[in-house]
């Protein structure tokens, strides 16, 4: 039983909680479950896992409440590049995780968009 429940712990040390506001007013919630990957000794660690957002504002016209994709990012510091697929479409973009710190996001024809992203 005990060998089960440390198994149990070095699955949840390997998953991290991503969280973040996309769009101009923070208006969308992100969040993420990743997991780590197996990498090469040398190189950044990488996660990757399912990435929903939810609408925290009134939606505009042919808005959806909520949309899910995927995200792969490798992590060094605070420091991270990443590739995001959302609603069919593919975006690559790099930044920080903060807070406060955001990078402009193209994806499809929406235009730069806001995106601050940070493990919870």
């Amino acid at each position: 039983m005990a060998i089960l429940s440390l198994i149990g712990l070095v699955d949840a040390a390997s998953a991290r909680d991503l969280v973040g506001r996309f769009g101009y007013l923070g208006e969308w919630d992100v969040a993420a479950r990743l997991t780590e990957e197996k990498a090469a000794p040398s190189s950044a660690p990488a996660f990757a896992g399912s990435l929903s957002m939810k609408h925290n504002a009134v939606c505009g016209p042919g808005e959806t409440p909520e949309k899910s994709g995927h995200i792969q990012m490798s992590v060094r510091g605070t420091r991270y590049t990443a590739q995001m697929t959302l609603a069919g479409t593919s975006c690559d973009f790099s930044g920080t995780l903060s807070e406060s710190v955001h990078v402009f996001v193209t994806c499809g024809g929406e235009g730069r968009i806001p995106l601050r992203l940070w493990f919870k």
